[in-house]
Formats: C-alpha cells, sequence, structure tokens
C-alpha cells in the first residue's frame, strides 16, 4: 500500500504534460505538500524513499527545466541555495558514510533545491503569483477548519485516516496538550510546525485581502455576513491560536512589521520606529526572560518556565560539544547527546551540531540577503501598489524567529525554499520604479513597479540561446 506515494508523480506527469508545470505545482505539489504528512514515504528497495511531496516535485522540476530552463538568470541567491545544500550532503558524508548520506542528500534535492527551483522556474513564467498564493491560503484554510476537531477531541484526522495505508509509519508524532487543551499539529507532525505554517497562510491571506483578489463571498456561503476575505483570515488566525505555539507566535508579530511599513503613509517614520522598538524590546527582553528563568532552588515551576529553562540550559550545554567539530559538525544522527537532552529545540544550534558553523553562516546570508534586497525594493513602491516585497520579508522573518524554538523541517522545510524561489522569481520579473517614481512613492503616488509579460512558453520542439547574467 506504500507504493500509493507514486500516484503524485503519475500525477505530477499527467498536469505537466496536459497543463503545464506551475498548474502542476498547484494541483498536484501543493495539495500534497500542506494536505499529507510528511512522515509517509514508499519503502522502496534500492531507492531512496520519497514522501508525497517529494514524489509530485521531481517531476514537476524536469518538466519545468525543460520549459523554462532557458529563461534561467543565475543570482547570489542561487549560489547560497546550491552551497547550503552541497555542504549538508558532504557533512553528512563526511561524518556517517554514504549509506546514511545517500537519504539526506536525496532530502536535500527534493525537499531543497527542488522547491526553489520550480518556483524560480514556473512562477514568472506562467504569472502565478496570485493562483499560487490562494491556493496555498485555501489548503491552509482547510487545515484550520479540520482542526477545530483535533483542539475538541485531541485526535489527529490527517495522521489518523492517512496513516492506515502506511503501517508503523509515523508513529512517534502524537497530539501533545498544554494547559489541559490538546495542541493542533494537523499534517505538520507538530503543533509548533503548524503554527509556523499557519502564521505563513495569514500573511499571505492578508496580502490577497489588500490587493482585491478575493470574490466577495463564498459562493457556497454567501449567506454568511463576513467577507470570503474575513472568514479565511480569522480561521487561520484561530488556527494558530489552536497549535498554543509561543514561538510562532512571536515570530508572527514580528512577521506583521514589514506589511505594516508597506501600507504606511510615511514609511521612514515607521521604519524608524519599528527600528527603536526592536533595539528595546531585545536588550529587556533578554533582562525579563533571565529574571523569569531565575527560580531560587527547590521552588516550584510553571510548564512556561519549565519548558524555557530547558532551552537555556541545553544551548549551554550543546556548545562546547558544537565547538569540537565546528567547521563541518557532527552529522545529522552521529552527534552526541546530553543524557536527557535529546531534543534540541533550537534549529540554529541544531543545524551546528550536525553540520556545522558553514552551514550556519549559508542560511543566515541566505535569510538576510533575500530579506535586505525584497526590503530594498518594498520602500520604492508606492504603498497602492501592494507589493509582495513586505510579505515575503514577513514570511521570511516568521520562519525565522520561530525555529529558535524548534527544528526547520517536516513541510515547513520545503514551503521555506518555495518561498525563497517565488521571491527570487519575484525580484527578476519585476522592475524597480525609476528615480522620478521612487520619489513619488514617497508621497504614495507612484506607480506600482512594472512586470514583464509573461511570454508563451516555447514548445519541447524549440530552442532559444540561453542568456545569463548575474543578479546582485
Amino acid at each position: 500500500m506504500v507504493y500509493i506515494v507514486y500516484f503524485a508523480s503519475i500525477a505530477a506527469v499527467v498536469v505537466s504534460l496536459r497543463a503545464s508545470p506551475g498548474r502542476a505545482m498547484l494541483a498536484v505539489y501543493l495539495p500534497a505538500l500542506l494536505l499529507i504528512p510528511n512522515g509517509f514515504r514508499a519503502i522502496t528497495p534500492g531507492i531512496p524513499d520519497p514522501n508525497f511531496n517529494q514524489a509530485a516535485i521531481l517531476p514537476i522540476l524536469m518538466f519545468a527545466v525543460l520549459r523554462y530552463g532557458h529563461r534561467w538568470r543565475p543570482s547570489v541567491t542561487d549560489f547560497l541555495v546550491l552551497a547550503l545544500a552541497l555542504l549538508v550532503g558532504t557533512s553528512e558524508y563526511l561524518a556517517a558514510g554514504y549509506d546514511e548520506a545517500q537519504n539526506l542528500i536525496f532530502d536535500m534535492a527534493a525537499s531543497v533545491l527542488a522547491p526553489y527551483a520550480v518556483a524560480r522556474l514556473c512562477v514568472g513564467a506562467e504569472d502565478l503569483d496570485v493562483p499560487m498564493a490562494k491556493r496555498a491560503v485555501i489548503l491552509l484554510f482547510a487545515v484550520a477548519v479540520v482542526g477545530l476537531f483535533e483542539f475538541r477531541f485531541g485526535w489527529n484526522p490527517f495522521i489518523a485516516f492517512i496513516g492506515k495505508f502506511f503501517p508503523g509509519q509515523a508513529t512517534g508524532w502524537v497530539t501533545t496538550f498544554r494547559y489541559g487543551m490538546a495542541r493542533v499539529a494537523g499534517p505538520y507532525s507538530h503543533a509548533i510546525l503548524a503554527g509556523i505554517m499557519m502564521a505563513l497562510g495569514y500573511r499571505l491571506a492578508r496580502w490577497l485581502h489588500w490587493g482585491g483578489h478575493w470574490q466577495e463571498r463564498f459562493a457556497r456561503l454567501h449567506w454568511l455576513p463576513w467577507s470570503k476575505a474575513q472568514v479565511i483570515s480569522a480561521a487561520l488566525l484561530v488556527g494558530s491560536v489552536m497549535t498554543i505555539a509561543r514561538g510562532p507566535w512571536l515570530g508572527a508579530l514580528v512577521g506583521a512589521l514589514p506589511p505594516m511599513v508597506g501600507r504606511a503613509r510615511n514609511r521612514r517614520r515607521v521604519l524608524t520606529v519599528a527600528a527603536v522598538l526592536l533595539l528595546v524590546a531585545g536588550p529587556l527582553g533578554w533582562v525579563a526572560m533571565n529574571a523569569y528563568l531565575d527560580v531560587r532552588p527547590g521552588a516550584e515551576m510553571t510548564m512556561s518556565q519549565e519548558s524555557a529553562l530547558y532551552r537555556k540550559v541545553l544551548v549551554e550545554k550543546y556548545v562546547d560539544i558544537a565547538l569540537e567539530h565546528a567547521a563541518l559538525g557532527w552529522g545529522r544522527v552521529t552527534w552526541p547527546k546530553v543524557p536527557g537532552m535529546s531534543s534540541v529545540d533550537n534549529y540554529f544550534l541544531l543545524l551546528v551540531l550536525m553540520h556545522g558553523f558553514v552551514a550556519l553562516a549559508l542560511l543566515i546570508a541566505l535569510f538576510v540577503w533575500q530579506g535586505v534586497r525584497l526590503m530594498a525594493r518594498g520602500v520604492t513602491e508606492s504603498r497602492q501598489a501592494n507589493s509582495l516585497a513586505f510579505t515575503f520579508v514577513g514570511m521570511l522573518l516568521v520562519v525565522l524567529v520561530s525555529i529558535v524554538t524548534v527544528y526547520l523541517g517536516e513541510q515547513v522545510l520545503p514551503v521555506l525554499f518555495l518561498v525563497f524561489g517565488w521571491s527570487e522569481a519575484w525580484l527578476q520579473r519585476t522592475r524597480p520604479p525609476s528615480a522620478g517614481n521612487a520619489a513619488r512613492a514617497r508621497g504614495d503616488r507612484a506607480e506600482p513597479a512594472t512586470v514583464d509579460a509573461p511570454r508563451k512558453p516555447p514548445g519541447f520542439g524549440e530552442t532559444r540561446r540561453p542568456r545569463f547574467r548575474v543578479i546582485r
């Protein structure tokens, strides 16, 4: 029964041939990615074991390269993504040998490189910014609605129903509880990861709402007193609350700042206020956290204090271990475990333990490079443009802040690199306003940045001379 995973590959091939690789990404890959747990795999002798979304993305990548590969313009972001994937695979090979490394190398290819490349190639070529955002938001909206059941009964239907076809798989993921309430995990295996996904969906939903991309009412629920945009945004907000995950909540708050800047009448003033708040909040938060964790010996601690203290002690104990293999790490499963602390709830620390400080530097460079470019582009556009740039920056901040409290895994990993590829395609496809338009943008009267009109894709028999230039 596990081979039903390969139906995703067949569906991806069919849709790619009958429609396009971009449509296959929307119709096959996104549902497989956002609705089916990552842990269910086709155990296949002799080859790596793909899950549903990996089985879907690889054929789409092949068709995307054949149809749109001639449009690829290399960039620094491409280099950082490729270098990170290669470094992680090399680190694992040196630490644990080929038998263990082959599975991680496949995961990096199918969950990092492939989503990035497909988004880079297809979104711009087929003008899929709005359709992709809508499809992702609707799927996450469905997950949030189903989450009401899990929140009420403490039983995950995604794991229970799909798990019938995969006996013995994904048994380690169970519903956790906090404050006596079930924490909704949905198809994302853990409530913290689900919280990240809900926050990402909420940011896209707000962009669609501000841009007027939704219909006024649900077709079959026209009797509701609220608009479609309001219902979807509220559901995603409730879905986030039901995860009871503080890290993603904090990430969502920080991720809301860039869109606030983008919609402000006086962006310079808002940017200044936001910068001051961050500079003040950082030290104050550090002092408050230390005071919160300053528990006298023998005193009782709340569950929140225990969780926060665990993370603090975790960092202290594992830093020395990480420094022993600082460059390339210890390997994904071969890093030394501190007794009672086998779960490293901080991805930056975990990445250093597994693959070294070089991998950490590449990941941070990727966030910073892409975030700065997007922010710089966004501030040149008018408030009326409803630029995607600020939404992308907000999404990156959601993940960056959240993974301090959880590992970067399951569906969050491919979603992150899908966003990197999507944002890179957007940056290359859009042109910043001229100097005159940029000046008018500060007065909220400039025209939005122009977008190259999508051209008819060439047939597989046609050839074009590729043109390359590095985007800085």
